[in-house]
């Protein structure tokens, strides 16, 4: 009991009353009832102290262990103990997510595909029955072909991980995984067993496990050199990082500019990635070039020549009345018939005459993707898709293409569709997602087993084509033997070509395993760092020719001092004060690649006539002679409203000026109302309908869309 238990007072009364009275001390107390307290306590001082008063005042004083204080204990320690429970569970979340235990599910079996007419045994009724009845039916153990057929079906079998979407020829890796890895499969030809059931099986994850660098872009040479003479603003140039107005009038060498047309997509990808994280990239990231790059502008196609100029101008409408814009676009022209039954190309190399053996002829082609974890990095595979959608409108009449995706395990996901049924193509390209460890044997050795399953035919050019980030890791042993397998398919008229989709690297810098693999296969290996060169490798790969057209192309432009007061060129600034060399203004043209320059200019009011003249140069890749392009622009095609101007022009507005506003460009400060995403996005939606039906501008808009919601850079920035 404790002394500020109300209980104490009744509980000390009590005890007190047992205590018996001095003798005389009541008669003492009446005759002082009227003293002083001195005297009253002078009295008092030779009272004898009651026997075990002392000891009974220090035992009530004294606190005790009651049950409430156990309880308070027993309370603290439960807590202790919940609260580290908590703490060992979440630390085991978290080991769990990091280090999972891989889970292999179990095939299941979707659809039977019988080809030709034949009697079906017991055990394929019965089958069929249990497809009818379910996936949960199915018994992977039992004999496909057994029982009194006159002969085996043809049968085949779709499986997949996902519900079915209704692909109508669509087959899926029929592999029923064991403990071991995939076990054979009677259904297809014997090309398994010459590949070996698992002598090129096991998966390496040694760049698959690392970490993506998401928001790390790789320094490449990119941008011109300022000339340094008077009339150019360095300045300028060195405290903003932006191309200052310069006037054509103030020095020859300003008359004159020359853009590098080999453009990269890195800034805007970098954007998009950022944004996919609801925060704006840092203003330094953003290049305006690299934005432009990114829009498909539909240029005409050159007519005559392997390369073609186009022209459009108007109002900087997010810049004034004063200012006007000018677009100057290169197209190379496509290449391959779109006519007939295939397309029509070299079906082999030249031989020792020179010439090339041209023949109609179709074309099968067999793509195996990697779908590893690294192949998430730089949005590779969504480079895969994009190159998958400019590639269907380019196939034959009687072109077949087939898919396999391979990470850990190998599958297939497309067999042998025509251009008639590119839908299903993109349907499952659009399903693949990256995730796992690369197993490249697994994947040449299920890809070889597709382009091998018929016979060859002379007229068909059978290929392999691999798609990976250059992460190859085998061993010697087995590369060796899988360089054995690509020979002789090669001899078989079945060859590998690899486009390598690593980002950091030159030409020069191809990983040498799939460099290997492709001399094996007696085909080709090239780097690709976006769809389109994707799209050309692949189309390489398809024709048997190489897709140049026009090889040196550069682009030069000269301004007329008595028309254009000044101008500037917008992005393409060189980082030579960073220690990056600016790019080379010279590059080879590949079958529909296209470039683009844009200008903002201050036209000399009431003057007439030529404002520029724009001339592009090339080399022809077969015989070497120089051609020339001149187009002479004059005040007239420049367009009264952005509305009225060429479709190209009205989108290459939208992206400069995004791109603008995220650098956080010192011309902004001239208008700063106009220069708003909101702005720029209000403005989108009032251009040409006919602008939302290019898959790339309407992914611009959802990015400004994106980019007014995000939060600023974290080292700072502001919209």
């Amino acid at each position: 009991m404790y002394p500020s238990d109300p209980n104490f007072n009744a509980w000390l009364n009590e005890r007190l009353r047992s205590v018996s009275l001095p003798v005389g001390l009541l008669e003492r107390l009446r005759r002082v009832a009227t003293a002083s307290d001195a005297e009253l306590d002078a009295a008092l001082r030779d009272v004898p102290v009651p026997a075990g008063l002392h000891w009974r005042l220090e035992r009530a004083a004294r606190p005790r262990l009651s049950f409430a204080r156990l309880a308070d204990m027993a309370l603290a320690a439960s807590l202790l103990i919940a609260i580290g429970l908590s703490y060992l569970g979440v630390v085991a979340a978290l080991l769990w997510a990091m280090y999972p235990v891989p889970a292999r599910r179990r095939p299941e079996l979707a659809a039977v595909e019988l080809v030709g007419k034949t009697e079906l045994g017991p055990a394929v009724i019965e089958l069929a029955a249990a497809v009818e009845a379910g996936p949960g039916a199915f018994n992977a153990d039992a004999d496909l072909v057994a029982g009194p057929a006159i002969g085996p079906p043809q049968i085949a079998l779709l499986r997949r991980e996902e519900p079915a979407r209704g692909w109508s020829k669509t087959w899926i890796d029929p592999f029923f995984p064991t403990a071991s890895g995939p076990a054979a499969d009677p259904l297809l030809d014997s090309v398994l067993g010459r590949w070996g059931a698992r002598e090129v099986y096991g998966s390496h994850n040694a760049f698959d496990e690392l970490p993506e660098l998401k928001k790390v872009p790789s320094p490449v040479p990119q941008g011109i050199t300022p000339p340094l003479v008077p009339g150019f603003d360095l300045g300028v140039f060195i405290r903003h990082h932006v191309h200052p107005f310069v006037s054509p009038a103030a020095h020859p060498k300003l008359r004159t500019s020359v853009v590098p047309l080999a453009i990269g997509t890195s800034s805007y990808e970098l954007t998009r990635r950022y944004l996919e994280d609801g925060e704006l990239p840092s203003p330094d990231a953003v290049r305006t070039e690299e934005f432009l790059a990114a829009l498909d502008y539909e240029f005409p196609q050159p007519s005559r020549q392997p390369v073609g100029l186009s022209v459009a101008g108007g109002p900087s409408v997010f810049r004034g009345r004063d200012l006007r814009l000018l677009q100057i676009g290169v197209q190379g022209r496509q290449m391959g018939p779109k006519k007939g039954p295939g397309l029509i190309c070299a079906k082999h190399p030249p031989g020792r005459s020179g010439k090339l053996n041209l023949v109609p002829f179709s074309a099968h082609l067999t793509l195996v993707v990697d779908v590893s974890s690294s192949m998430r990095w730089g949005g590779r595979l969504e480079m895969v898709r994009r190159a998958m959608r400019k590639l269907v409108d380019k196939l034959g009449e009687k072109d077949r293409v087939s898919l396999v995706a391979f990470s850990e395990y190998a599958n297939v996901l497309i067999e042998d569709v025509n251009r008639d049924e590119t839908d299903q193509l993109l349907e499952a390209v659009g399903t693949l997602s990256a995730g796992g460890s690369t197993n490249l044997g697994a994947g040449l050795r299920r890809a070889y087993a597709v382009a091998q399953r018929e016979t060859i035919d002379e007229r068909e050019n059978h290929c392999v084509v691999l798609l990976t980030d250059g992460r190859a890791e085998l061993d010697r042993g087995t590369a060796d033997r899988i360089e054995k397998r690509l020979a002789d398919a090669a001899l078989r008229a079945v060859r590998l070509h690899v486009i390598d989709l690593g980002q950091d690297g030159a030409e020069s810098q191809l990983d040498p395993l799939l460099s290997s693999f492709a001399r094996a296969g007696d085909g080709r290996i090239s780097r690709a760092t976006s769809a389109d060169q994707v799209c050309w490798a692949l189309l390489e790969a398809i024709t048997g020719r190489r897709q140049l057209v026009a090889a040196d192309v550069r682009l030069k432009v000269t301004f007329n001092p008595k028309s254009v007061r000044a101008y500037r060129l917008l992005g393409h600034e060189a980082k030579a004060i960073a220690g990056l060399m600016p790019a080379d203004p010279q590059t080879d043209f590949l079958a529909g690649q296209s470039a683009n320059a844009l200008y903002e200019s201050s036209l000399i009011p009431g003057t007439h006539g030529e404002v520029a003249v724009a001339e592009l140069s090339w080399r022809d890749p077969a015989g070497g002679k120089t051609n020339r392009l001149v187009s002479r622009i004059v005040r007239r095609q420049f367009s009264p409203s952005l509305l009225q101007a060429p479709l190209s022009l009205q989108a290459a507005a939208v992206a400069a000026e995004t791109a603008e506003i995220l650098r956080e460009s010192p011309y902004l400060q001239a208008t700063p109302k106009a220069s708003s995403l909101a702005r720029v996005l209000e403005t989108a939606h009032q251009l040409d309908t006919r602008l939302y039906e290019r898959p790339t501008f309407t992914e611009l808009v959802s990015l400004i869309e994106r980019a007014e919601r995000a939060k600023p850079y974290r080292g700072g920035g502001r919209r």
